[in-house]
């Protein structure tokens, strides 16, 4: 794992002060090699993280025969033993790893190699023969990549990370009111090229970018529904079986690394599939799990008996109530950008707390969209059956499934409302089919901006088409996001054998009325590894009640948040009503039962964020 950077074209004095900048504001992204380099097209940094083949011989950049192609990345290519083998026989590699391949595929397949490889990654990939630069991301974004475009000047500045763009070439920060416009009123974060920075923009996952001549060109290399039959029928033990042999297999091309491995269990049905293949695979690792001070919110009883059961040592993590204030601010400056929730504290500090126990994490990030394990899934299941063969049946069997998946606090016709409104139109509520939306805390001429993102829906079915959004559009691009920060800031590795492109373009193949049954969603997950994990976690379905995010709004956090909307700077860029959000949190803190904070969340986190990141 490791992180890349450059500028195209270059100016000698100033650009060479910047990159060397940039790889210094990114060096934990892999402190065991550093280096920076230039040609006739651009200047370019890159840092190690060693995993596969710890010696010099894989440090990068990665040079053609006649060295007009270099070629620097970010992440793992976990196909790389069988791409030798299949292409490349008679090629002598000077290396053991897996990122010495990319350079001959380039030269054998030009940019189509990308059909050819199976990882998670950001390339860069300057070919001086064609005096271009290709920027590239992986098929679901697992590895960032941002840029910034100056068409005055037709030059591109890109990194790993984004704070090192806003530090470069007399760039003058201004907040993009269209992604915060997304953010508030869809409750999207990472879902599209669009950064919270006016003019900084990242790879959109699936596309590169083509940079020639002072111009760029986007384009889509990957199409997941061109992979997917919906005419197909299969029986549930066949789908089962190609699902479970998918899986597997992803799992061993994950468990490739010459370091210390672990897995971080969160104490649900993913983390308790993970470690049911580890212990299917006789795999031993250590595991990691955050909890808090008020055990109402714990998740360790339940991953204590996940990994008691797979054969795991546990470790957790307490993130201390009167730390979380300062901890916000620290995890803010990471992230550089506004959060969707007070569980992103935790995961950084796990992180934290244990970098030096491995270099490499097992990660169940993508389990829910690939096995439709989001209680709202429900509704498009629903849908589905009804499409198929509309019968009472059906509503029955909905109303038997509802009581066993919904969040307890809220009722049925709440959780109908809420989950509809969600599937038609993100951003109303959250994925327990709890409503938050609330219109008079926004200014009108802020609600009324036309920079909604259109979610598209390429299926016929219904839940393949909700899947299909949590993927690309709602749900993983935030995870993904937190994830690679938390740990990249440690310089560790994350891994997340669930987004295999094959294991995913498998679970969406599967038919709707197979991914919930008997009232189990994730089954397709759960079923094949159910010998191998204790049972009476991995039949749970999603718990909604993730962390103490309301409690900490009420407690820790409360004078942060009176003192941010009492402030004369408070609302500097005319989103809000701040007279309205002050009865709303007030309102609040008087109210003891079931309230959505999710909202309230987003006004401090986002406030912070223009103090703290975009005026500093």
């Amino acid at each position: 794992m490791c992180g890349i950077a450059g500028i195209v074209p270059f100016n000698q004095d100033n650009d060479k002060k910047d990159i060397e900048n940039m790889v210094d504001e990114i060096i934990h992204r892999g402190p065991d090699q550093r280096t920076t380099f230039q040609n006739d097209i651009g200047i370019f940094g890159f840092v190690r993280l060693k995993i596969i083949d710890l010696t010099s011989k894989s440090n990068q950049p990665f040079f053609s025969k006649n060295k007009k192609i270099q070629i620097i990345y970010n992440g793992e290519i976990y196909n790389y033993k069988d791409l030798k083998t299949t292409y490349f026989k008679n090629v002598h590699f000077k290396s053991n790893g897996d990122g010495e391949v990319l350079i001959h595929l380039y030269e054998k397949f030009g940019i189509k190699f990308l059909d050819k490889i199976k990882g998670m990654f950001s390339i860069c990939i300057i070919d001086e023969n064609l005096n271009k630069v290709f920027l590239i991301r992986d098929r679901f974004g697992i590895k960032p990549l941002y840029f910034r475009y100056e068409k005055n000047l037709k030059k591109i500045y890109f990194c790993s990370e984004l704070n090192p763009l806003v530090k470069t070439g007399n760039y003058k920060k201004k907040i993009n009111i269209n992604e915060a416009h997304k953010y508030f009123t869809q409750g999207l974060v990472n879902s599209n090229d669009q950064t919270w920075f006016e003019n900084i923009h990242q790879v959109k996952a699936s596309h590169f970018i083509e940079f020639s001549n002072g111009n760029i060109v986007e384009k889509k290399y990957y199409h997941i529904e061109n992979f997917i039959d919906e005419d197909k029928k299969d029986t549930f033990h066949n789908e089962v079986k190609n699902f479970k042999t998918k899986l597997q297999n992803s799992f061993k091309d994950h468990n490739q690394f010459d370091v210390r491995a672990g897995i971080h269990l969160s104490g649900g049905v993913d983390s308790a599939v993970l470690a049911a293949i580890s212990n299917y695979n006789k795999k031993k690792y250590d595991s990691f799990t955050f909890d808090f001070e008020d055990k109402k919110y714990s998740e360790l009883d339940y991953a204590k008996l996940i990994s008691k059961s797979t054969n795991l040592n546990n470790y957790s993590s307490i993130l201390k109530e009167s730390k979380i204030e300062d901890y916000l601010l620290k995890v803010l400056k990471r992230e550089f950008e506004p959060f969707s929730s007070l569980r992103v504290l935790s995961q950084h500090f796990l992180y934290d707390t244990y970098k030096n126990y491995c270099k490499v994490v097992l990660d169940g990030s993508g389990g829910d969209e690939i096995g439709a394990g989001y209680s709202y899934h429900i509704i498009p299941w629903y849908l589905d059956l009804q499409k198929e063969k509309r019968c009472k049946k059906n509503k029955n069997k909905f109303f038997r499934y509802l009581d066993q998946i919904k969040n307890e606090t809220i009722t049925n016709n709440q959780f109908i409302k809420g989950a509809f409104s969600y599937m038609r139109h993100p951003g109303g509520a959250t994925i327990d089919g709890s409503e938050y939306k609330n219109n008079a805390l926004f200014n009108k001429e802020f609600l009324n901006l036309d920079s909604k993102l259109k979610i598209l829906k390429p299926f016929k079915s219904h839940l393949r088409n909700s899947q299909y959004a949590d993927l690309f559009f709602l749900k993983l691009p935030r995870s993904l996001k937190y994830a690679d920060r938390a740990s990249m800031y440690n310089s560790i590795e994350t891994r997340v054998p669930f987004l295999d492109h094959k294991v995913v373009e498998e679970s969406l193949q599967i038919q709707s009325k197979h991914k919930l049954l008997l009232g189990q969603q994730r089954i397709i997950m759960k079923y094949p590894f159910r010998k191998y994990v204790d049972k009476k976690i991995l039949y749970l379905n999603k718990r909604t009640i993730a962390d103490p995010q309301s409690k900490w709004l009420k407690g820790p956090l409360k004078n942060i948040f009176l003192d941010l909307i009492n402030s004369s700077s408070f609302n500097s860029q005319g989103i809000f009503s701040k007279k309205s959000i002050i009865n709303y949190y007030n309102n609040f803190l008087k109210y003891d039962q079931h309230f959505n904070s999710y909202l309230l969340f987003q006004i401090l986190i986002s406030e912070l964020w223009v103090s703290q990141i975009l005026k500093n």
